[in-house]
């Protein structure tokens, strides 16, 4: 090793360059640290690598040397008897806050998994599988909701899904035109979702899809979107003034047995009625997925989604 890696060399060249006098226990300490590295560097056979090793090693050796020296000119002699003083923090540093996880969006409204939209008196109990918030229920309709403002279409941004069923049997009168449905209302009623289907894809003005076959819960049927055209918008007003030439001021999709008004109907101009016409053991089903022309893609997902997971029972 050569003069210049000597550690006594190295400490007496730092003294000479500020204290005089490095305390004999310091030194000590210093010198026995130094050498218990050195010993254990060493071991080994003489090659490339081991060198290469000792030569950091002394590098390091002469670093925490010079560390421990200035940081005793700096905080004075240990005291008799004791550790010394433990540093004090440097008021004028900046500490850096943690950086905190964000907190996860918490799931509001129904809970994940199935939830039946049916009451218990229907013939059919209709479950579907919750997969993202803020659904709420809508036990009067028979369905659930998502982002209700309050609004009609076209205006709003929320959407619905409901679930009807009816006894094996019942008839549907689908309106030749929605609007004057009391004067367009069939003799013959439909009864399957092929006839049900097939005449909402001829009412007026609805530019209705084609109807195409689906299962649903492992149930078959049709399925169909039907709207309600724009040109019955008024800014500003009410429902019932949009459709005031309508009849009774409604614009209908659907009778049914027994009834002498529409069994449904639409809430405003632009709304889009996504149909799933399934015959469950006989009885007919009908999910609507209702929404506007407003309603965020993603949700229009979301609600089609929650329709096809349905179960019957």
């Amino acid at each position: 090793m050569t003069a210049s890696r000597d550690p006594d060399r190295l400490i007496h060249a730092y003294l000479q360059e500020g204290a005089e006098v490095l305390q004999d226990r310091v030194y000590d300490v210093v010198r026995a640290e130094i050498d218990r590295k050195r010993q254990r560097v060493l071991i080994g056979p003489w090659r490339t690598p081991i060198m290469n090793k000792l030569t950091a090693a002394g590098l390091g050796v002469a670093a925490a040397v010079v560390a421990l020296v200035v940081g005793i000119q700096l905080l004075g002699p240990p005291a008799p008897g004791g550790s010394g003083a433990s540093p004090s923090a440097d008021p004028s540093a900046t500490v850096e806050p943690s950086p905190t996880a964000p907190s996860a969006t918490p799931w509001t409204g129904l809970s994940q998994g199935p939830f039946v939209l049916t009451g218990s008196a229907d013939p059919v109990q209709v479950a579907v599988t919750i997969t993202s918030p803020s659904w709420v229920a809508l036990p009067e309709f028979d369905g659930v909701g998502k982002n209700d403002d309050g609004l009609d279409p076209p205006q709003t941004v929320g959407a619905a899904l409901i679930a009807w069923g009816w006894p094996a049997g019942t008839g549907f009168y689908v309106y030749g035109d929605p609007c004057h449905w009391a004067t367009t209302t069939p003799e013959a009623p439909a009864t399957t979702p092929e006839e049900i289907a097939t005449a909402l894809a001829a009412q007026a003005s609805r530019e209705a899809t084609a109807p195409v076959d689906v299962t649903v819960g492992g149930y078959a049927g049709k399925a169909i979107t039907v709207h309600v055209p724009m040109e019955y918008e008024v800014p500003g007003a009410s429902r019932e003034e949009e459709f005031a030439e309508c009849d009774q001021s409604i614009f209908g999709l659907y009778g049914v047995d027994g009834e002498t008004e529409p069994a449904r109907n639409n809430q405003g101009p632009g709304q889009v009625d996504d149909l799933w016409i399934i015959d469950v053991n006989g009885s007919i089903v009908i999910l609507d997925a209702m929404h506007g022309p407003a309603v965020p893609a993603s949700l229009v997902d979301e609600i089609r989604a929650l329709a096809e997971s349905a179960t019957f029972e």
